[in-house]
């Protein structure tokens, strides 16, 4: 069942709403999975470097297959993003890689594969595919498109690139967070300490809850007394959890840039931690690449970032485990606050 020119120009126009960014030099595989009640939505996605792509396809192909070999999958639709100098022959850049993909899919089961470029993602730019001369589409709008609505409206960023994206990881001069280290180094040691008392812990609580809400409208702390509490408070493990059960994607947004601002005034090994929590964050208001981007600052070896990654890598979808962060969450906040048992005489 492959899709129609009209939804693949949909389909096409709305990779910047999907991804976070407008993708370029780059192949984007997408799934079509069939549901339960018979109807066919758009899976899991991957997104390759062009660079990547030549003689590495088999990779290519794997990679893909764990993320989605064991779904529902009706058909596949690879999009190659690439600027041609001169196009006049009709010739389509990477054929022989994209006929390699093709290839290695089929391996791996996925036979129902259509392959397209696009010179780019903007209104008016043509798409063409490789195995069918005859398809092609002219692109609307992207910003026009449901999904970039929906991404909007779930407070989404939508960057020009990836690069820009990953900018957002950007820290504060050096002078400035080696000025903060020694205060969020004491702030740290100050925070273990109030996890053992509940009434310390409230209070600690109390402020990261206020300065979520103050991030809601804008206002992130800016006093180096405030950051280093803070910062002190999203790197250490028993309030980090109490603290990733938030009402909404917007309160999730707020609570993701706050805790981005912590980090760019930290060094590691606190920066590395802040950056797990904010990756949790973006995973679970459905940004995987904000969520990828801010693993690579994290510690590789740290067992969220091992487990985040794989749930990344399987295209696990945020709503099937987002009850179980959050569960686990509200229970990291019932320890912290719960009295100490008293011995009785």
């Amino acid at each position: 069942m492959s899709l129609t020119p009209a939804s693949t120009t949909t389909l096409v126009a709305s990779l910047p709403a999907l991804l976070g960014f407008i993708p370029d030099d780059s192949l984007v595989l997408i799934t079509a999975l069939t549901n339960h009640d018979g109807s066919v939505t758009t899976g899991p996605l991957a997104r390759i470097d062009l660079t990547r792509l030549t003689d590495h396809t088999d990779d290519c192909a794997r990679h893909f297959n764990r993320q989605c070999g064991n779904l529902p999958v009706v058909c596949v639709i690879g999009i190659v993003v690439r600027t041609v100098d001169d196009d006049a022959d009709g010739s389509l850049p990477h054929r022989t890689d994209v006929h390699s993909v093709i290839e290695q899919l089929a391996e791996h089961g996925f036979t129902d594969v259509d392959v397209v470029h696009v010179p780019a993602v903007a209104g008016g730019a043509r798409w063409r595919s490789y195995r069918d001369p005859d398809r092609t589409g002219v692109l609307p709008d992207p910003a026009a498109t449901a999904a970039a609505a929906a991404a909007v409206a779930a407070g989404h960023t939508i960057a020009a690139s990836r690069e820009d994206l990953a900018a957002r990881f950007t820290p504060a001069p050096e002078n400035l967070r080696a000025r903060l280290q020694p205060h969020i180094t004491d702030a740290v040691t100050s925070a273990a300490i109030d996890e053992t008392w509940h009434l310390a812990a409230h209070l600690r609580l109390a402020r990261a809850d206020a300065a979520i809400s103050a991030a809601a409208h804008g206002e992130l702390p800016t006093d180096d007394a405030a950051i280093a509490d803070l910062a002190a408070t999203f790197s250490t493990l028993s309030f980090r959890d109490a603290l990733l059960a938030v009402p909404d994607d917007a309160t999730r947004l707020a609570a993701e840039n706050l805790v981005l601002h912590l980090w760019r005034h930290s060094c590691d090994p606190v920066a590395s931690q802040l950056a797990i929590a904010i990756a949790v964050h973006a995973y679970l208001r459905g940004s995987g690449t904000g969520a990828r981007i801010a693993l690579e600052n994290a510690d590789p070896e740290h067992p969220m970032t091992l487990l985040l990654s794989t749930v990344l890598d399987h295209a696990v979808a945020p709503s099937e485990i987002r009850h179980v962060i959050e569960n686990a969450s509200a229970e990291a906040r019932r320890t912290l606050l719960s009295e100490p048992a008293v011995d009785q005489p």
